[in-house]
């Protein structure tokens, strides 16, 4: 016991107050311990009873009335206790599915934590062999849709993807394909589009998948294959098959060739270097040409296929990784299965080759021969394909469909894997929806055609035009454009000099006047924005002189004109007559112009000091000048090459005008 000097209240000092705390921590520490073990062992053997009546509603019942503490999570370790036993019994995989379903009953009514199924099948895959792993793993194939509500998509999206990670690791490749297929569809089906965890971003490829074939250093033999006849007795070595039904004389030579073309396949990079494309060319050749000789029957009819067929309608028959022994090399020859899968991956390879990829590498670029060869085999190995039976025209269709839709993930891989769901913007999400108004149009129909007011004589006559607004708007009698005449008359009076009106005065100085007469011009001709070797000039100075061009004006001529047909007014034959004719004479004025050779020369030994200078004012980049300066030493010469070349890049500009402005 603490002792205190005496005094007349006992105050406890801060140790005696830690360790009272201490002791009642711990006592309500083992009060609720108490509670959560008898809550487990109640709802343990609930469940158990559940089990075999195949009802739920005793153990919510008991949840309602348990007044633990954590009976959620006492619920949670009395199922896993549960399976964990029923697991140890061999109880079969038809129970596991069933206390995995009345866990998902439970966490839908919220009895015990949503992530409770998803502990409860990670620990039945960890304790059962694969076998059963592929019967359970139907359960969570089944309630794939479950798995993606609100309830357990945030809680379990993760249990479920390193559950079929580590169902992956344990499963065999070549053994297992069918199982590793399903877990991949299953996670192809429960995550979004848009989720990256399990795309290959990066385009890596999968360098571990090591294609092992026979090789020796001996002299390569030939092996002819002949059918069997009669009387004739073919040798054939311990373990070897002794039945042939190709005809295919099969050497050493083609069997490395074509394996090796497998490193090709897993890795495409190679064929970017001058080296490793030469031998894959050479090989793809050899290969090409074998598959092109032997050309297969489609024996659809024939008795032996019918046969084959019965025999084979109810196996699964599926080759995951096919044996590279040469001893079956003729018979993989002859498969016409085999034949389509190395045909595919020739396109695959084709496709990468051609295909922008992301994070290719930057010296990652086919040459023009390249290019073309690949081209070339393209169409080649898709005609193999087409010649392949049974089906090979459809089975083509399909292998162009794949890729083509290969080529759109490739596409939204390059764009960083843009979100499919359209996400509306801000400006639309914060509006509020406005609620619909009437309108006087349909008060108009309602009304059968009667007069309706609307309190002004001038709002009244328009709203009883046309019972459609938008219809009113368009109406051709709205539609009206002045013609060059009209519009510029008092352009043309004012530019009259026995007008005597100041410059600052006339009315080609009002902007608003420049801009309508620019769209007017635009509307009616294309001729008055021609090309000409002068440089931009200000509005004012533009329309001054585009006056004198337009049509002009008849005694008997009509001011106004509505346009009523279907091209609308684009000006009189006359007026298009005389804008060719200006423009025919601002041409030919352009080609009287041109400077002359002799010109050239004396320009040439005036500027020869600054023919540097007038290069750059000619638009000639610094390696042109450095080009004429290397020519020769004399500025003059220098002058006239670069004059020269500029009168042959530009004839139009070459004139003495041109030359007059840069001076």
């Amino acid at each position: 016991m603490w002792c205190y000097p005496a005094c007349p209240i006992s105050v406890p000092s801060s140790v005696e107050l830690a360790y009272r705390k201490w002791i009642l921590q711990h006592a309500i520490m083992a009060e609720v311990c108490t509670d959560f073990g008898e809550a487990r062992d109640q709802f343990r053997s609930c469940v158990d009873s559940a089990l075999s009546d195949g009802v739920l509603k005793d153990v919510v019942s008991l949840f309602d009335t348990c007044q633990c503490f954590e009976k959620k999570s006492a619920f949670d370790q009395a199922f896993r206790d549960v399976i964990k036993d029923k697991v140890l019994e061999e109880a079969g995989c038809d129970m596991y599915k069933k206390l995995v379903s009345f866990a998902v009953e439970a966490s839908q009514q919220d009895v015990c934590s949503p992530s409770l199924p998803f502990l409860m099948l990670c620990d039945v895959f960890d304790m059962v062999t694969l076998d059963q792993c592929e019967v359970v793993f139907e359960l969570v194939e089944d309630k794939v849709n479950t798995w993606k509500a609100e309830t357990f998509y945030e809680a379990g999206k993760n249990y479920l993807l390193r559950m079929c990670n580590d169902l992956l690791r344990r499963l065999s490749k070549s053994q297992n394909t069918v199982f590793c297929g399903r877990i991949q569809l299953f996670l192809s089906r429960l995550f979004p589009l848009s989720e990256k965890s399990a795309l290959n971003l990066m385009s890596q490829f999968n360098l571990d998948n090591v294609t092992v074939f026979t090789t020796r250093t001996d002299e390569p033999r030939v092996r002819q294959i002949k059918k069997e006849e009669p009387g004739d007795i073919m040798e054939v070595e311990e373990g070897e098959m002794n039945e042939f039904s190709g005809s295919v004389p099969v050497d050493y030579n083609l069997y490395r060739k074509f394996w090796s073309l497998q490193d090709f396949f897993r890795r495409p990079s190679q064929c970017y270097d001058k080296v490793a494309w030469r031998t894959f060319m050479s090989n793809s050749n050899e290969v090409l040409t074998a598959f092109s000789s032997n050309k297969l029957d489609d024996v659809k009819s024939s008795k032996k296929r019918q046969d084959l067929q019965r025999h084979l309608a109810d196996t699964k028959i599926f080759f995951a990784k096919y044996l590279t022994s040469e001893k079956l090399f003729d018979l993989q020859l002859s498969d016409s299965n085999f034949r389509r899968y190395v045909l595919l991956q020739f396109l695959i390879l084709f496709q990468y080759l051609n295909t922008t990829v992301k994070f290719k590498s930057a010296n990652y670029v086919l040459t023009d021969d390249q290019s073309q060869w690949i081209k070339d085999h393209q169409e080649k190995v898709m005609q193999l394909i087409r010649e392949t039976p049974p089906d090979g025209e459809e089975f083509a269709q399909t292998v162009d469909h794949i890729l083509t839709r290969e080529e759109f993930w490739n596409n939204w891989k390059n764009e960083g894997c843009p979100s499919y769901e359209k996400e509306r913007s801000k400006e639309l999400s914060s509006m509020k929806v406005k609620p619909k108004r009437r309108r006087v149009g349909d008060d108009l129909r309602a009304s059968g055609g009667k007069l309706i007011k609307m309190g002004s004589a001038e709002l009244t006559r328009l709203w009883n035009l046309d019972p459609d607004n938008l219809d009113a708007c368009k109406s051709e009698k709205r539609i009206f454009l002045p013609t060059l005449r009209d519009y510029f008359a008092e352009a043309v009076e004012q530019a009259d000099p026995e007008a005597m009106v100041e410059e600052e005065y006339k009315v080609i100085n009002d902007q608003v006047f420049q801009w309508k007469s620019l769209r007017l011009l635009a509307r009616s001709s294309p001729h008055f924005f021609t090309h000409t070797n002068i440089p931009a000039q200000p509005l004012p100075q533009y329309l001054d002189q585009m006056l004198p061009k337009l049509p002009k004006p008849t005694v008997n001529e009509e001011m106004k004109t509505e346009v009523g047909d279907e091209e609308g007014i684009k000006g009189t034959q006359e007026e298009e007559e005389e804008l060719k004719q200006a423009e025919d004479s601002q041409v030919k004025d352009a080609t009287e112009n041109a400077v002359t050779t002799q010109q050239l020369e004396a320009l040439a030994i005036k500027l020869q000091a600054d023919w540097r200078k007038l290069a750059t004012e000619l638009n000639f980049p610094e390696e042109d000048i450095t080009y004429f300066e290397s020519e020769t030493d004399d500025e003059s010469k220098r002058a006239l090459k670069m004059l020269t070349i500029w009168q042959e890049n530009d004839p139009e500009r070459s004139t003495v005008g041109s030359i007059k402005i840069l001076h």
